[in-house]
């Protein structure tokens, strides 16, 4: 794969932004939207180069603006941001490092076509910057990761945005316990969707949402380990709309009588998590998921009640509408359980068999031979040490449209069969490889030629080189994120390459502490990073 013609030419301009005369009146806005953003990523917006950036994509009807992890990024660009641009339509602000609740202030209070607010990990904001924030037709505010942001700002920017439907308030660790409850009472009937911080999330804020939002399709309670089956049973009763559920790691419903209350779980229900709740009860976990006949989506990760008898009874009500499912982490399932997986589930999209123990794969052979049923098989997660060869060379040959692999710590992955995969799933994005021994840079390399590639987990392979870091950059022009901790041949500057080579901002872990005797690696206090001790040179 090489930088299309699009890529190439925008690339120029990006770098010669302050050398082409009147480029401003001969670029789309869509295509200053797009050069903003990659300003943003390469850290090129200096501010120097800040005047024709403001002079020439900073316009009245740009739309789609998203600055991500730059510490360039200043409150003072935010606001000459807010005044030139008033009609923002989405708004994303992410991990930068320099903006605080002025520059936030400054950027939204124009704003009133704004319908998309993200505001991550911004250590500096507190919310008080959104308190003038007032548009009509806001319905999605994102605020995960500001560890500052305060229940009183969250209370404000919900008060004088009501048509806010979507809310995620993950990670923000200030907000009081009766937050939710208060925000159920004043978005009511729009709120559609919220993820929330689950230390907070008591039985009082549950039923406040039952009680005030009968629309509610999404919420996720995951880590609330407060919620009884008492505001389970007022959610089944107030949100008969419910899609989403997400009860992950709810310790306060794996006992009787508390659990009792998943038989009360809403019909309408499409996207079931359970993983983490440490149910025994068989009985119990088969008839609630058999009376959820709308499922598509259930997880089962790590139950102790999931085994050879009772996967087999739940999929043969809901398999042929299931079509990602999860059952990691599971002790007791084995071969013979998992036969029914090939038998029951007909629209399968994606499946995790990460940590399964006892699996080696060799009864999902019927459905991944399945020319149709492989087909649509998008996502498989396979790091289980004892799934067979076979198996794996089943899915590289037959599921073309896979789009996400992770096979991590599997011994019988092989170049041969990364070489296949790369030759049969031409949409293949997400790799995750981690710790896989028999791979070298020849499989690797296979992958990066003929996939988009935009997330890869190489950590612990210490057969790669530098070749498979210039081969990355050199095809994968997409990527996002890699992982190279334990690659002692990768060196920074084939990194510095990439980072260069790719189009949006990547996100490099690359750590390589002693692995090998005879490659002893120390940290170089002036700089902090490992080097080869047997490569320094004395003096």
């Amino acid at each position: 794969m090489v930088k299309t013609l699009h890529d190439v030419c925008l690339t120029c301009i990006q770098n010669r932004l302050d050398k082409i005369p009147d480029v401003g009146r001969r670029l789309p806005n869509v295509h200053k939207e797009i050069l903003l953003e990659r300003l943003v990523n390469h850290d090129i917006l200096t501010e120097r180069y800040f005047k024709t950036v403001k002079k020439y994509l900073f316009v009245e009807n740009l739309r789609n603006v998203t600055l991500y992890k730059s510490n360039q990024l200043t409150d003072v660009m935010l606001k000459t941001l807010g005044e030139r641009c008033p009609n923002i339509h989405q708004l994303t602000i992410h991990m930068c490092a320099n903006v605080t609740d002025t520059g936030i202030k400054a950027v939204t209070k124009p704003q009133k076509e704004l319908a998309v607010l993200e505001l991550r990990k911004l250590a500096s904001f507190t919310g008080k910057g959104l308190e003038h924030l007032k548009s009509p037709k806001l319905k999605s505010l994102d605020l995960r990761g500001c560890n500052a942001v305060t229940t009183e700002a969250v209370e404000t920017v919900t008060r004088n945005n009501p048509t806010i439907s979507h809310l995620i308030l993950h990670d923000c660790g200030q907000l009081s316990p009766n937050v939710f409850a208060s925000i159920a009472k004043t978005l009511k009937h729009n709120l559609e969707e919220i993820d929330g911080c689950p230390r907070p999330m008591s039985d009082e804020n549950v039923i406040a949402l039952a009680r005030f939002c009968p629309n509610l399709k999404s919420l996720n309670l995951l880590g609330g380990s407060k919620v009884t089956g008492n505001a389970l049973l007022e959610l089944s009763q107030g949100c008969v709309r419910l899609e989403a559920l997400d009860l992950s790691y709810c310790y306060g419903l794996q006992e009787s009588p508390e659990n009792e209350f998943l038989w009360t779980l809403p019909t309408s229900l499409t996207r079931l998590s359970l993983c983490g709740v440490m149910l025994s009860d068989e009985t119990l976990l088969v008839e609630t998921l058999q009376r959820l006949k709308r499922l598509k989506s259930v997880r089962l990760c790590g139950i102790p009640a999931l085994n050879d008898k009772t996967l087999p009874k739940i999929l043969e009500h809901l398999g042929g509408t299931l079509e990602e499912v999860d059952i990691s982490g599971s002790r007791a399932l084995t071969d013979e359980g998992l036969a029914s997986i090939a038998t029951y589930c007909t629209t399968l999209r994606e499946l995790d068999l990460s940590i399964c123990k006892m699996l080696t794969g060799r009864t999902l052979l019927p459905l991944l031979r399945d020319t149709e049923k492989a087909l649509l098989l998008k996502k498989a997660f396979f790091s289980v040490q004892q799934i067979e060869e076979e198996v794996l060379l089943a899915v590289v040959e037959n599921c073309n449209n896979l789009e996400k692999f992770d096979a991590a710590g599997m011994e019988t992955l092989t170049d041969h069969l990364l070489s296949t995969m790369a030759a049969n799933c031409p949409r293949l994005k997400h790799v995750g490889i981690k710790g896989c021994k028999q791979v070298t840079d020849i499989g690797v390399c296979e992958l990066a030629r003929q996939c988009p590639l935009k997330y890869l987990v190489l950590s612990g392979i210490q057969a790669i080189t530098d070749k498979t870091v210039f081969t990355i950059s050199n095809h994968c022009h997409d990527l996002e994120e890699i992982y190279l901790n334990g690659c002692v041949n990768v060196s920074s500057t084939t990194i510095n390459y990439l980072i260069d080579s790719c189009l949006s901002r990547v996100y490099v872990q690359h750590k390589t502490p002693n692995l090998d005797r005879e490659h002893i690696m120390g940290k170089n206090i002036d700089t902090g990073e490992f080097c080869r001790m047997d490569l320094i040179q004395d003096g």
